[in-house]
């Protein structure tokens, strides 16, 4: 297997929403589901919009894994978004790889500081790659889902 990363293509939307509904319930809720899709049908024909970017991993030819990452300014605080990789595939490195390119990118950038928003399942993977916990608020995504807010500084 030759994972390769790459960016989000207009034609990668179905694979990219599989991926939604094989983490749901478990990392997002249905009730999600529009808002992913409408950050996908945001993103441009090169996998971005004006402050928004969107990658992609594909493994002999099928789509694994796909996140995102956004900023408003470079010296302003960005963040990650919809970060996930197919639910039987986890474990295999894909996630780390996404963290890592999008981490990347964003000191490309200039940001001083990047912010995410997730479940209390993935809060400790994030916490590995410098994530610190700002806030928790239980059922903050809905019953049994904690929304854990996080921030990192990349330098």
């Amino acid at each position: 297997m030759n994972p390769k990363l790459r960016p989000y293509r207009p034609t990668d939307h179905a694979a990219c929403v599989a991926l939604f509904d094989s983490n749901t319930p478990s990392s997002f809720l249905p009730h999600e589901r529009a808002e992913f899709v409408e950050w996908l049908d945001g993103l441009g024909a090169e996998g971005r919009d004006e402050h928004a970017e969107y990658l992609v991993i594909e493994d002999a030819g099928q789509l694994v894994a796909c996140g995102g990452i956004w900023w408003t300014e470079p010296a302003a605080p960005a963040g990650f978004a919809w970060g996930m990789v197919a639910r039987d595939l986890q474990r295999r490195g894909h996630g780390t790889v996404l963290v890592r390119a999008r981490l990347e990118r964003l000191r490309e950038l200039g940001v001083g500081e990047v912010r995410l928003d997730t479940s209390q399942h993935t809060a400790p993977y994030y916490a590995r790659f410098g994530f610190e916990e700002v806030t928790r608020t239980p059922g903050g995504y809905g019953p049994g889902l904690d929304r854990v807010d996080m921030v990192a500084r990349p330098s």
